[in-house]
C-alpha cells in the first residue's frame, strides 16, 4: 500500500502544474479568465484497495497503518474530490487488478493475462 501510495503522490506531482499550465494557456488563447475556462478532470485509477482508501481521506486523517508514511506524500489529497471531478478535481477510482494495464510492466503475469493485457495496449 506504501509504495502504490507514493507513487499516486509521485504521479500528481507532476500532474498538477501540467494541469495549471494548460489551464493558463486555455485561458491565454481564449482570452478570458480562469473562472471561464471549461474545468478539466483527471481521474486516477488504483487497484490497490488500501491506497484507494488513504487516497480519498480528508486531510489530517490517517490510518493506523499509514501513520509512518512521510508527511511529504500526504499533500495531493487536498486535489482529490468525492464528486467524480465535476469541478476540475481529480478523482481516485478503483480498477480490477485483471483490468489493469499498468500490470503488464510491474509483475510477472501468466500468459493468459499476459496476452489479454498485450492486445488491449498493443492491439496484437
Amino acid at each position: 500500500m506504501e509504495a502504490e501510495y507514493i507513487a499516486m503522490s509521485t504521479v500528481c506531482w507532476e500532474l498538477i502544474p501540467l494541469r495549471d499550465l494548460i489551464k493558463g494557456i486555455l485561458a491565454a488563447v481564449l482570452d478570458v479568465s480562469n473562472e471561464d475556462v471549461v474545468s478539466t478532470h483527471t481521474t486516477i485509477w488504483e487497484d490497490n484497495a488500501g491506497a484507494l482508501t488513504l487516497a480519498k481521506m480528508e486531510l489530517p486523517q490517517m490510518t493506523p497503518r499509514s501513520k509512518h508514511i512521510a508527511i511529504r506524500y500526504h499533500w495531493f489529497r487536498q486535489y482529490v474530490l468525492a464528486d467524480d471531478g465535476k469541478d476540475g478535481g481529480i478523482v481516485v477510482k478503483k480498477i480490477g487488478t485483471k483490468d489493469q494495464l499498468a500490470d503488464i510492466f510491474t509483475k510477472g503475469l501468466g500468459p493468459t493475462l499476459f496476452e489479454g493485457l498485450r492486445k488491449e495496449l498493443c492491439g496484437w
